[in-house]
């Protein structure tokens, strides 16, 4: 009898040790200045979502991490100078902020999401990987290792073959295996790759039951009619109703992250939705979440998405850094411009929660000069006559004026 009150008394304080040990929930309130830049970061996350889906030839299952884009760029600006500078700080909504401000706040922020719940899994990850004989300034790299902790290393580009598995293997590393690449080829031209990778893993806070998911009819917006493994849950859930749209959040771990679903109302459909979104509507929506006991039926769903932005964040307005661009807070010893933006993202829902991740690309590249075939002699001009066996000089001279005798 006493053994086993010991053994209970024992296990009683190792769960309360353990207890004690557990890294615990944070509330997180961010001050002005970050407030500012998440706003910001969500009306651009916004704005680029629209964008993205309007120039989708056929509709497809679409992702986008506003954060990984907004970070990967984050990067770039501080290589940034002039109208190119101008033109971002207006398309990510960041005018009136000085740069010390942003990086500062986005130092803080990543440092408080990663360490917000320990019952969620979420790393955001940066580097930078250069042409080693490219000059590269010092403050450049020391700006993006300090704010955003970028992993910094000059590459040798002219081994393809190496350069791609160091800059794919961090991709595929950082995201656990879900983004296997995001560069296809290294081209002469290319002297950086800025990245962001983004993981997220997370446990639904109300699990779903395995044995209540079923084959359910699901209608596509053509109104076809098809059966897909639909899960089912009853729980209270954070519930809105509006007259567009039904609006429910699904917590995961201790509730700090969660997934919100916009189911559009009958007579409407998903790009009237997406019109809708913006950073101050969303924000207005989320306040009007109550508690109400739901049954949802959620179909399981698993699927990857890329595209190349540089067409959407033109149509932003950032168009200087892909023709005329001033980088040079990145190097002095050559124009550059940005070739390449590109964006990868992977999400998988099932009755355990969610696993998703994202990685977005920027390729900086060296611009060329116009080849001009011409050889046009149109101003005066040294000449020799050389013996080319020898390599005598026979005669010298200059021409100033052809038509002097």
């Amino acid at each position: 009898m006493k053994r086993i009150i010991s053994l209970l008394l024992l296990t009683f304080l190792f769960s309360c040790n353990n207890a004690e040990n557990e890294p615990k929930v944070t509330d997180l309130t961010p001050n002005a200045k970050s407030a500012k830049i998440i706003a910001a970061d969500n009306q651009f996350g916004f704005e680029l979502f629209r964008k993205v889906d309007a120039s989708l030839n056929e509709p497809k299952n679409t992702m986008i991490s506003p954060m990984s884009v907004s970070l990967a760029l984050a990067m770039v600006y501080n290589g940034t100078e002039g109208n190119t500078k101008a033109q971002m700080e207006q398309m990510l909504h960041k005018a009136g902020m000085t740069s010390e401000d942003i990086n500062q706040s986005y130092k803080d922020l990543v440092a408080a999401l990663i360490s917000h719940d320990p019952k969620v899994e979420l790393s955001i990850s940066n580097a930078i990987f250069y042409r080693n004989t490219f000059p590269v300034k010092d403050a450049f790299k020391t700006t993006n290792q300090n704010f955003y902790n970028a992993e910094v290393e000059g590459l040798d580009f002219t081994k393809n073959t190496e350069t791609l598995n160091k800059v794919n293997g961090w991709v595929n590393t950082k995201t656990k295996g879900k983004i296997d690449k995001i560069i296809e080829e290294v081209k002469g031209s290319d002297v950086m790759y800025l990245l962001n990778a983004i993981y997220f893993n997370g446990e639904w806070k109300y699990r779903f039951d395995k044995k209540e998911t079923a084959d359910r009819s699901f209608t596509k917006e053509d109104n076809t009619v098809i059966q897909v493994p639909t899960m089912k849950i009853e729980e209270p859930f954070n519930y809105f109703n509006h007259s567009d749209f039904q609006l429910l959040e699904m917590p995961y771990g201790s509730g700090k992250y969660s997934m919100l679903i916009f189911l559009p109302a009958s007579g409407k459909n998903t790009s009237d939705l997406i019109s809708m979104m913006s950073s101050e509507n969303v924000n207005d929506w989320i306040s009007k979440l109550s508690k109400q006991k739901k049954e949802v039926f959620l179909p399981k769903f698993e699927f990857k998405f890329k595209n190349s932005l540089v067409d959407e964040l033109k149509a932003l307005g950032m168009t200087d850094a892909f023709d005329n661009a001033n980088l040079s807070g990145i190097s002095d010893a050559a124009q550059l411009v940005i070739s390449e933006v590109m964006h990868k993202t992977y999400i998988k829902v099932d009755e355990r929660g969610t696993e998703a991740a994202a990685v977005t690309g920027i390729t900086i590249e060296l611009t060329s000069m116009p080849v001009d075939n011409a050889f046009r002699v149109d101003h005066p001009f040294v000449f020799a006559i050389r013996e080319k066996d020898t390599q005598v000089i026979l005669f010298i001279g200059k021409v100033m004026n052809p038509m002097q005798e």
